[in-house]
């Protein structure tokens, strides 16, 4: 059951509970003054808060007119409702309060019930004693009466009562009568002083019918020093407030109140926000939060749920915030990052800076802060260690420092490496610029690979992370690239798209100013390419200003008023801000510096003049604010803003150290910074100082002219740069401040201003800034700064003999940096210029290096191959203008002839190659060994492989040597035919690329070990799992080119070896996916024939077509792709077209086609994949239409079928494994046409059984299969219907559904 006390005598009860409180501070007095009196202060605050509470439960009891009692009370007739109560009888002994013991209030181990029982007994005895909190309370304590008095749930009254409060055509009556039961409930049960003057109220008119027939001079009586008087017991201002404009707003110029739902309001929003309403606000409080943006925030919460919950887990999460400067873009950020922290994400911020020339720095820098604060999550550093590999973890450190602090042990155990040691020395960093140069371009994407896995590592369902990039409209190419491969490739899925058990969990935010981002934008394009991926999850939030109801609780919050009394001053803000949240905070501030708003002591309120406000006239928005704001602003503290403002959002401790070398000036600086900060301009967050907004910078940048500024910033560069060079030994991170120093510089010279003493200084400081950004696979920024160095050349001085070194270093970097940035063009014109002016071969070898890749890059192959044959020319090295098999025989027999004279051993510890000459002959030549010369003269391989073997064993070996002896075993095998000769020297390239610490190069290697050579002796099942491991490494060293290779022949082999077709449908898909994202749009043309096969066998063709999303809509179906191949000479993609065509026709039994196409394919390349599946269908293909021919016809189709297995036999010596199967079905195919049906018949079970044993699913398929047309031809039914049927078991196995209906009429026709 419910207990129930009166009102009066809970205010009693609450009063005695304070008065307990009161005691014991005034006990404390004489031991701590200050926190008695704060003692005192609370008491008083929680006795407020208490009857706050009640005094919510009275008025929602009002607003719904029933009395809480029993029916009969409720039903009390409509006369009695309407007798009006008198002001003298208005009394909180008519109303009751309800207590019910299922609030267990903050102690949960309290009985409730019997805690009210005592309670109220303990009071009846203090009100019989008449002795509040005199008495003794042994038996109950104060937390005890705060629990019955939290115990509270309603407030009762009779019809009579509530009705008086509702009297009909005079609500201010109501109004005024409820103000006396607050006064009597905030002021421990006192009634207000009657004022019995003969003044009538103004707001009550002169009709006795809208007062009940009563007169108003009686009705409502005038009440004198209500606001003081509740003041001098403890009420909080907003309270007396509230009180005194519902008694008598005309006293100290009040606001009435229009109805009891704006009173009900009015006491909810006190009560809601006791930390501002229950004190005099005599400042601007802008820490009221986030207000206005609860949608935003749950749809960003929704985000966030669905990244952690799993939902990710086939595609990322993208938050993009958009809006004006102003609209709360960051700050809303910041608070669902809060929020997010709260409950154990992860999150790095990024906040890029239009002053930063090296944004990659920027965003590295957050995620080094994040991995410094991980020092102790044991459990996430042990699985980053364990997803990233020792090298990858190195490479990363030079962009991560943390990283070396985290895991010293791993940078110690590789410290022996050669290739480790040089990423973290100097020195051995510009020796090998030569391999930059040629290794440059898979750097980024190496970069990327290596990002994507830590972030995968990094992050989990347990520890979400959380990704915010502010201010995106500033990011670079580097940057947006690295969150676009971040994004839209897939670290949380295998290698190739089929997903495992781990759901991707992190979330990126990224925000940008709409109005500075239009369709020129280099943004624009990214936020194009996100909103097409399919495998991208988008949400856009469009943050606009805030609606005048949010102005108002936002103003109301700032002034600690409430909002019926801010309402006139929002209308004006609200009008002049248009809702925009920084303008809104800006404009206040400026209200008080012109003291158009100020702070009434008298009135303990703030004031404002509302008509000035209203003509004020803002013309030139926020930045005309915020300049009037900061005008207030004393001098100095301006100056030392205005040389903050030059280094962008923020300046760190570390800066001001090298500005100021002298700690005095130092101190100066900062003393002007901290003024700053109190007057909200800037804060200070650990050893920053920050602008509130960018829009506060940029407003202090541009109170300094042009000249100005260039000055300021040649100042700082100059004088940090001047600091840098006395600093031998420091603690500070000198990259980070000679970059800022840099970049100061820069921006001087970018307007004009620049110290021509020191051009020369300023082209080094830039070359070398370049070159370290570009080694940390910032290609964009390191253009920027090489790009600055040349311009501080002037065109007299640029190629003296002075300067001509400097010259050719930033040439050689722009050209690299331009190729890699896909600039064509732009990287002609630095290639031009070198060659033009340097002085010898040896400085025009990059130039030549990066020509040719330009041009292979473009597809321009002919003149890559033409240029780089010119190069070789001036090395030093011909090449025959015509290749024929004499002249390779030769060739390769005098190589042969050199190395009979040498031994493993001593190849791998012969020393390396040091002629400069040689070694860029042999990067040449390791340039035509690849794919370029594949699309134009494959023949001329065995050549180029050969004179690598031949200048290695004279003048010494470098990494690409191990690619000739690579190419010298690829010419055994496929010249020759001498597949363990071939093989020895595959094993032994491999060796040596390890021996010479070639890492780099390794998955290439393995890449054409695998897919060339291992294939004659080992396993497929074997070479498949080392190209998909050749596929990761390749990712991870940033060679996106064999990366692609890898995977376009582990799809390959996957197929050979039976896979499930509808797997190898998604994997297919996925690779070319990720060739099209790699932009390895040479390899999609043999994958889509991968694709395309796979599709036609497991019924799919209809239902997919690969063609639109692999070309972009440029090549449409087959047989474009194969006039493109034609007629662009491309012999070997065409042949692999009309090859692959011969497969799927021969498999789906459509013979004559197979047969047709087969002749147009030939002759495949000798011993190569191709080639044996090409030789295998055709076989096949040629036994069937043997029986099917007449005799004249049929001895030319045996003569084919003769030789495929005349072939197969030399196969299957060469490995018994994978072509044992398909040489037994060949020859008892020969065997049924010869009609020897013993020797048949043992064939066909050989191959079913061999295949078996192998796990080649398809081919004992295709052997049940043939098997079953050779029973059912001798009429053994039975037998052959068995076979078809084990057939079909195996076609569905491997998902061949195409094929499965001619299984089905082959044993429909049998039954």
């Amino acid at each position: 059951m419910n207990h129930s006390l009166g009102l009066d005598n809970w205010v009693a009860l609450s009063a005695t509970l304070e008065a307990l409180h009161l005691r014991n501070a005034n006990g404390e007095l004489g031991n701590n003054p200050t926190h008695a009196h704060g003692a005192k202060i609370e008491a008083r605050l929680a006795y407020a808060e208490r009857a706050c509470k009640v005094a919510l439960l009275l008025l929602r009891r009002l607003k719904t007119g029933t009395t809480g009692g029993t029916t009969e009370e409720n039903n009390l007739s409509g006369a009695a409702r309407r007798r009006s109560l008198q002001v003298d009888d208005i009394s909180i002994e008519r109303f009751s309060v309800s207590f019910t013991p299922s609030n267990q209030g903050e102690d949960p181990t309290v009985d409730t019930r019997d805690t009210i029982e005592r309670v109220l007994g303990y009071f009846n005895a203090i009100r019989s004693s008449g002795v509040p909190g005199g008495c003794n309370i042994s038996t109950v304590g104060e937390a005890e009466i705060k629990c019955a008095l939290d115990s509270v749930i309603d407030v009762t009254s009779t019809a009579d009562d509530l009705a008086s409060f509702h009297t009909t055509g005079n609500q201010s009556d109501g109004l005024h009568k409820l103000g006396i039961l607050l006064y009597q409930l905030f002021a421990r049960g006192e009634s207000p002083q009657l004022d019995r003057g003969d003044r009538e109220d103004p707001v009550c008119g002169d009709s006795q019918e809208d007062n009940g027939g009563q007169s108003p001079r009686k009705h409502i009586q005038h009440l004198s020093g209500v606001s003081e008087s509740l003041s001098e017991k403890g009420v909080p201002v907003s309270l007396c407030r509230l009180v005194t404009d519902l008694i008598d707003p005309t006293e100290e110029g009040g606001t009435p109140f229009n109805s009891l739902d704006e009173v009900c309001e009015e006491v909810k929003q006190i009560l809601d926000r006791p930390d501002i309403f229950f004190h005099d606000v005599n400042w601007l409080d802008f820490s009221s939060g986030l207000i206005g943006r609860s949608e935003e925030m749950q749809r960003l919460h929704d985000a966030a749920a669905s990244v952690q919950m799993g939902a990710g887990e086939l595609g990322n999460r993208l938050v993009l915030l958009k809006g004006f400067p102003g609209a709360g873009k960051s700050y809303l950020a910041s608070n669902i990052q809060g929020e997010l922290a709260e409950s154990g994400w992860l999150y790095a911020q990024t906040k890029f800076d239009r002053f930063v020339q090296n944004p990659l720095l920027t965003m590295a820098s957050s995620f080094d802060e994040l991995l410094a604060s991980l020092e102790e999550e044991g459990d996430i550093l042990e699985n980053l260690e364990a997803v990233m590999s020792s090298s990858a973890i190195v490479t990363l450190s030079e962009w991560l420092p943390s990283l070396r602090q985290l895991f010293p042990h791993i940078l110690r155990r590789v410290i022996s490496d050669e290739d480790l040691v040089s990423l973290a020395n100097v020195d051995q960093r510009r020796r090998r610029s030569n391999d930059m140069t040629s290794s440059s371009e898979s750097a980024q994407s190496r970069l990327h690979y290596i990002f994507r896995k830590f972030v995968s590592a990094l992050s989990s369902p347990d520890r979400p992370l959380l990704i915010v990039l502010d201010d995106l409209q500033w990011a670079d190419n580097s940057c947006l690239d690295l969150i676009s491969s971040l994004l839209m490739d897939f670290n949380h899925l295998n290698q190739f798209g089929i997903a495992n058990d781990t759901p991707q969990c992190f979330l990126v935010m990224g925000s940008y100013r709409e109005n500075e981002v239009d369709s020129t934008h280099m943004l624009s394009s990214y936020l194009e390419t996100f909103e097409r991926s399919n495998t991208l999850q988008v949400t856009n939030i469009q943050l606009d200003g805030i609606a005048k109801s949010d102005t108002n609780l936002m103003i109301s919050e700032m002034l600690g008023l409430s909002l019926r009394l801010t309402k006139s001053l929002t209308d004006a803000v609200q009008a002049k801000t248009l809702g925009n949240p920084l303008y809104i905070h800006a404009f206040m501030q400026s209200l008080v510096k012109e003291k158009l708003l100020v702070h009434s002591v008298a009135k303990k309120r703030w004031i404002w003049d509302i008509e000035a406000i209203q003509s004020l006239s803002v013309q030139g928005s926020i930045a005309e604010v915020l300049t009037r704001k900061i005008s207030y602003i004393p001098h100095d503290t301006q100056e030392a803003l205005k040389v903050m403002s030059t280094f962008g959002s923020q300046i760190r401790e570390e800066y001001i150290h090298h500005l100021y070398p002298l700690q005095e000036k130092q101190q100066e600086f900062r003393d002007r910074l901290n003024a700053a900060v109190e007057e909200s301009v800037i804060e200070k967050i650990g050893s920053k100082y920050k602008f509130v907004h960018d829009m506060v910078q940029q407003a202090v940048y541009e109170l300094m002219s042009p000249q100005e500024r260039a000055e300021c910033h040649l100042q700082n560069g100059v004088k940090m740069i001047s600091v840098l060079s006395c600093c031998k030994d420091s603690h500070l991170d000198l990259g980070l401040i000679t970059f800022a120093a840099i970049d100061h510089i820069n921006i001087a010279k970018s307007l004009g201003v620049t110290d021509s003493s020191m051009c020369t200084q300023f082209a080094e400081l830039n070359l070398k800034a370049g070159e370290r950004t570009m080694e940390k696979f910032n290609f964009t920024s390191g253009l920027s700064y090489i790009e600055h160095g040349l311009s501080f050349l002037t065109k007299e001085s640029k190629w003296s003999s002075s300067n001509y070194d400097l010259c050719r270093s930033l040439h050689e970097a722009a050209c690299l940096a331009c190729y890699v940035n896909a600039l064509p063009t732009k990287a002609n014109e630095y290639i031009s210029e070198l060659l033009e002016n340097a002085h010898c071969l040896e400085h025009k070898l990059k130039a030549y290096y990066v020509m040719v890749k330009n041009l292979t890059s473009s597809g321009e192959n002919k003149q890559a191959l033409k240029k780089t044959f010119d190069v070789l020319i001036e090395l030093g090295e011909t090449f025959p203008t015509e290749y024929t098999p004499e002249i390779v025989q030769k060739e390769l027999s005098k190589t042969k002839g050199i190395l009979n004279n040498l031994t493993k051993e001593s190849i791998l510890t012969s020393p390396k190659l040091t002629d400069e000459k040689k070694l860029w002959a042999i990067k040449f030549m390791d340039n035509l060994s690849g794919p370029l010369t594949i699309s134009t003269n494959y023949q001329m391989g065995p050549l180029i492989a050969c004179r690598m073997v031949q200048l290695s064993s004279q003048y010494g070996y470098c990494s690409e040597s191990a690619f000739g002896f690579l190419g010298y075993g690829l010419a055994q095998i496929s010249v020759f035919e001498d597949v363990d000769e071939g093989y020895r020297w595959g094993k032994i390239a491999l060796s040596l690329l390890e021996s010479l610490g070639g890492k780099g190069y390794l998955p290439k290697m393995r890449c054409l070990f695998s897919s060339y050579v291992s294939l004659w002796k080992e396993p497929y099942q074997v070479s498949s799992n080392v190209l998909l491991h050749s596929h990761s490494e390749a990712m991870m060293v940033g060679d996106v080119e064999y990366a692609s290779i890898s995977a376009f022949f582990y799809n390959r082999q996957c197929l050979v070896c039976g896979q499930n077709l509808m797997l190898a449908e998604k994997e297919c898909k996925a690779i070319a996916s990720k060739m099209v994202h790699l932009k390895q749009i040479q390899m999609c043309y043999g994958q889509v024939n991968t694709y395309i096969f796979i599709l036609k066998i497991n019924g799919n063709y209809d239902k997919v077509n690969p063609f639109p999303e692999i070309f972009d809509g440029n090549i449409s179906n087959e047989e474009e792709l194969l006039n493109l191949a034609l007629s662009s000479g491309k012999q070997i993609n065409a042949k692999g077209i009309l090859s692959n065509r011969c497969q799927v026709a021969f498999w789906l039994g459509h013979y004559e086609e197979a047969a047709e196409l087969a002749e147009k394919a030939r002759p495949p390349p000798k011993m190569s994949f191709m080639e044996v599946y090409h030789i295998f269908c055709e076989g096949l293909t040629a036994f069937q239409l043997a029986r099917r021919s007449s005799s004249s016809a049929a001895s030319k189709w045996m003569e084919i079928g003769e030789e495929a297995v005349e072939r197969f036999r030399f196969y299957e010596k060469c490995s018994t494994w994978n072509y044992e199967n398909m040489l037994f079905l060949l020859e008892a195919e020969y065997h049924r046409c010869k009609q020897e049906e013993g020797e048949a018949a043992a064939k066909y079970r050989a191959s079913i059984k061999s295949a078996q044993e192998h796990r080649f699913v398809h081919e004992e398929a295709l052997a049940l299969e043939f098997y079953g047309d050779f029973l059912r031809s001798i009429r053994r039914a039975v037998e052959s219907k068995q076979s078809y049927a084990n057939a079909r078991v195996c076609y569905e196995k491997w998902g061949a559904h195409a094929i499965i209906p001619r299984l089905e009429e082959k044993i429909g026709q049998i039954e």
